[in-house]
Parts: C-alpha cells; structure tokens; sequence
C-alpha cells in the first residue's frame, strides 16, 4: 500500500470506502495521527526553541558559558529516532519517493555535492556529520513533499511557529532566566525560547510571514484571529529582541508576499506590474546592504552591519584559494584550528561566519556547489509563480515568496546551507513540492491523462489541487 494524501474537501470514492475493514479504518486514522505529531515535533524541534536554551541553563552571550559542555544526547537522541522515521516513511512510499528525487535532479546534484565533501573537507569528521544530516532532512523534505499538500505542510509549520509565539511571551514572563538575555552582551533583551535575541528575530520574522499568508488564505473567521494574534505576537517579539534586521526583515517578507499576488492577475495587467516587479527586485538586490546600513543608522544600529562587511574582501581571498569545491560543509569555521584563523587575524576579531549566506555556502561547498544550489532556488521561483497563476491563493504564492526571501535575507547573514536548520528543510520541501507538482502535470498533459474516467489523471489532479484544511485520507495508488 502506498499512501496519498488527498484533499479533505473532496472523500474517497464510496468503492474504496466499501473496501475498508473497520480495522484498517482505525489503522488509518491511528497513522494519521502519528504523522502529523511526528512532523509538527520535527518542524518545532529544528527551529531550535526550546531546547538549547534549556539545555544552556540560559546562558548569555559573553558570560563565559562553553556550549562544548553541554549533554547533547537529549539532541542526538531525537536526531535518530527522526532520521529512522524518516527513513521508514519514504521506504514505505518507494515508488512515489523516486518519483519525487526524479523530478529534481538538481537538488539531488546539490545534495550529492554536500554528502561528499567530506572527502576534500579541512574537517572531514565534521563534514561527513553534516552531510549525513542534510541528507537525512533531503529525505524527509520528500517525505514532506508526498504526504501533504503544500496547504497541509504551510498549516502544520503555522501551529509551529503560532506555539513558539505563545511559548516566547509564557518565557519572558514566567521563566524570565530563559527568556531575558543577561549581562554583559545585550542584557534585558528578549529572546525567548532561544539562546540569542538574533535567532529570535529570525524565526519570527519566518513566523510573520507564514501567519500573514495565512490570514489571508482562510476563510473561518475564529482561525483568521488566531492568525491575526500570532502575528501581533512575532510583531512585538522582534521589536523587543531590539535587532534591526530582523525588524527590517519582516517589513520585506510582508511586502513580497503582498506584492506576489499581482501574479494572480490577468495577463494584459501583469505585463506592466512584472516590468515594476523585475525592475525593483534588480534595484533591491543591488542596493539591499546599502539600504540596510542606512536603515540600521536611522534607528541607531551599527551602520556597517556589525562590522561584516569589512571581513567580505578576506573571505574572497580564502575562496580564491579552493574556489571548486570549497573547504566541506562546516569545515572552515573552526576559529585559530582551521582556515578562519586568517579572517581573525585580518578583521581583529572572533568571526562566527561570513554573515553572507552565499559566501558562506562557497567556502563550504565551492563554485560547484553554490551554482547547484542557486538552480535549486530559481527553478523554485519559477515553479512557485507558475504555481501562482494556475491556483490563484495565497497559499500557492508561498514557494516564491519564501525563496524571495530567503536570497534576501542571505545578502546580509548565513541561514542557507545549515544542516538540521528549519531553512533548509524548508527549501528542500519548497523545492521538491514545486517539482514533483511540475512532473505531475507534465506526465499528465504528456501520457493524456485527462481523459474521461481516467483514475489516474483523477489521482494527479486531486494531487495538486489546493486542499481546504490538513485533514489528510490515505487511499492506494
């Protein structure tokens, strides 16, 4: 038995329901249940609330505190019992989980590229670790991909993050050990259920746009306010966190959501607002980091962005000296031990990272690599525009708006090639979402499934057809 998940607005036929055994029913609806607990865990554990802050004991920045003594078993733990699972879902659905990898031969390469690079890494343990797990989340952005429908998997990350809302305010006020920032680095700012106000401000900049897109998206009043409420709750999350990025950052993931919907229009419009669109994204990514420092200075932040761009010109020189294939996935940043000794020397002070996504991503996995990954992001724009223009919601528009974003936001900091990263994970399930949508209907236009009773063009459109809510079905295919 292979499982699909269908839209809960159209039930199986009244044949399969007859099939049905009131066991297997049970059986169904028991499995069900699993799997959407098993994905909400994994969603909120790779956000990273939570968890570390616990385990840190709330430590603050600069107080002394050694992550390295942590546990990390509670970590390790969950990461094998996720992976398992992983691994027992897309084996249960093999057919359909080649089907997927077939449709992006692209993210494969890329991902090829990063399991690998331990063979060439300046920290081959190191690499070898990471490459397993970004191939582990490779995997379950499949599973993702061919269990739920894009609505189904953009609702379950909602109740994520509008938990992780809730839970940042339940920190600050009840646990404020947790959730306040102490001395002597940024004390008094919140951050929650995170170890630092930064990752805060990141996550609920992701959160504002997802509750955002979901207000609009659905149609029950008493949802639309819970929708409403978690936004409000990112909103004031950022602003107490005090990081001006992260508030600059949820002004631009609100406007490119907005401004997708213009897709949705007709063809003699779109004409004209496409030429004002293209001509913005090309004067925003050009002028993006001045726009931040001038941004940043009217409300009294760090003018040079924390000092990052003066460490850029050094990273091009390390680049220069492996500009294939990279130094591996987490094989350069390894302070006075590895090849980041030279960025310290030269800017002065202990660089964590290139605080630029897409230098970051070519010290790791090369030229090679970064062109790979940035296919990767483009045909997922495309297939999200398309996607755009045939379903018509706001749902549909979230694969472009996501990938707008998150090439935005890697001009100024590193949040793309970050195994175990909800980031990732997302660009993997948005890609191969988009993909295995985009194979579908193009098996269905080319073997002319679109006839009269036929069962299978039935299956794929019913596929791709936007569900009313994650209530899933599982029927054979």
């Amino acid at each position: 038995m292979v499982l699909q998940t269908t839209p809960a607005s159209e039930p199986p036929s009244e044949e399969v329901e007859k099939k049905k055994s009131p066991g297997r029913a049970l059986l169904e609806k028991i499995l069900e249940k699993v799997e959407f607990t098993y994905v909400f865990i994994s969603f909120f554990f790779f956000t990273d609330a939570v968890t570390m802050v616990l385990l840190s004991g709330g430590a603050s920045e600069g107080d002394g505190f050694s992550y390295d003594s942590i546990n990390y078993i509670p970590v390790h733990l969950f990461y094998v019992i996720h992976n398992c699972l992983t691994l027992f879902f897309v084996a249960c659905r093999y057919k359909r989980t080649l089907y997927i990898l077939l449709s992006n031969p692209v993210l494969i390469a890329a991902s090829t590229v990063v399991g690998l690079s331990f063979f060439w890494s300046f920290a081959p343990d190191d690499s070898l670790s990471a490459g397993i797990f970004a191939t582990c989340n490779m995997l379950f952005a499949v599973y993702l991909a061919g269990r739920y429908t894009l609505k189904q998997q953009i609702t379950i990350l909602s109740y994520v993050l509008l938990s992780i809302s809730i839970l940042n305010f339940v920190f600050v006020y009840a646990l404020p050990q947790y959730g306040i920032m102490g001395p002597p680095v940024h004390p008094g700012a919140w951050r929650g259920v995170f170890t630092h106000k930064n990752g805060a401000g990141k996550m609920m900049v992701l959160a504002c746009g997802v509750m955002y897109t979901m207000f609009n998206e659905v149609k029950d009043k008493r949802l639309k306010w819970l929708y409403i409420i978690g936004l409000f709750l990112s909103l004031q999350m950022i602003n107490k966190t005090g990081s001006g990025g992260a508030l600059l950052n949820s002004v631009f993931i609100l406007t490119i959501v907005t401004v997708l919907q213009v897709f949705k229009t007709e063809t003699r419009k779109l004409l004209l607002s496409l030429i004002f669109l293209i001509s913005g994204a090309i004067f925003v990514s050009v002028a993006y980091v001045p726009l931040m420092t001038f941004a940043l200075g009217l409300i009294g932040k760090d003018a040079t962005l924390t000092g990052r761009t003066d460490i850029w010109e050094y990273i091009y020189t390390m680049i220069g000296h492996r500009p294939a294939l990279g130094y591996g996935v987490g094989g350069f940043w390894h302070g006075t031990a590895g090849p980041s000794l030279y960025i310290w020397q030269r800017a002065g002070w202990r660089v964590p990272d290139a605080h630029q996504g897409f230098l970051d991503m070519t010290l790791q996995i090369g030229l090679i690599g970064t062109t790979l990954v940035s296919l990767v992001l483009w045909q997922t724009l495309l297939r999200g525009l398309a996607r755009t223009r045939l379903f018509k919601t706001w749902v549909s528009s979230w694969p472009a708006a996501y990938t707008l974003y998150i090439v935005l936001i890697n001009l100024a900091e590193s949040s793309l090639l970050a195994p175990n990263s909800i980031f990732w994970i997302l660009i993997c399930s948005m890609s191969f979402t988009t993909s295995f949508e985009a194979k579908y209907l193009n098996d269905f236009d080319r073997f002319s499934l679109g006839n009269n009773n036929n069962i299978m063009g039935d299956k794929i459109m019913d596929k791709i057809k936007p569900s009313k809510n994650v209530q899933t079905t599982q029927t054979n295919i």
